[in-house]
């Protein structure tokens, strides 16, 4: 049985940060980002269209490890509880483990604009104020975890709500 790490939060926060810093550090585990599918559907990850065909495509790929018993990241904004407990129900044999990146909504903006396949302000904003925190109590997960980004010293620092995902991954 593989494991399932979905490494969530509002974007220009570290989440593609973070999966690269684990997946260095554990190497065998497939990282899947919404934004590459874009790219690879739409020939450029800024360009948010053909959304079935991306995450149709993204899904099979995701199941595919999942049948191969391979462990996987997604980075996805997953901003509500619905869409985190769909991920869940899409890919039932996985063991599920959830990492919440928390930034301050200012350095998210600052992030966002510093990347590339940045969203308008808007949106993230609205975003923001969609975001439903992950708290211990959200059912289905083996285990949950707050990622605080430091931004100041390019450090996270770890909170475990439920469960102790040290001991799956390296940091």
């Amino acid at each position: 049985m593989g494991n399932f790490y979905l490494i969530c939060g509002i974007s220009g926060g570290g989440k593609t940060y973070l999966s690269k810093i684990i997946s260095e550090k554990n190497p065998d585990i497939i990282i899947y980002d919404s934004d590459d599918y874009y790219k690879k559907i739409n020939g450029d990850e800024r360009i948010h269209k053909n959304t079935f065909d991306v995450w149709h495509m993204l899904f099979r790929d995701i199941h595919n490890s999942e049948l191969d018993g391979k462990d996987v990241i997604l980075t996805s904004n997953a901003l509500t509880v619905a869409q985190r407990r769909q991920l869940i129900e899409w890919f039932p044999t996985f063991k599920h483990h959830l990492l919440w990146v928390i930034s301050p909504l200012d350095k998210c903006i600052e992030g966002n604009k510093n990347r590339y396949r940045s969203i308008p302000e808007d949106v993230l904003l609205k975003h923001w104020n969609k975001m439903e925190f992950p708290n211990a109590h959200e059912a289905d997960w083996d285990t949950i975890t707050h990622v605080t980004n430091c931004w100041d010293n390019n450090n996270y620092i770890i909170f475990k709500l439920k469960g102790d995902l040290t001991t799956l991954l390296k940091f």
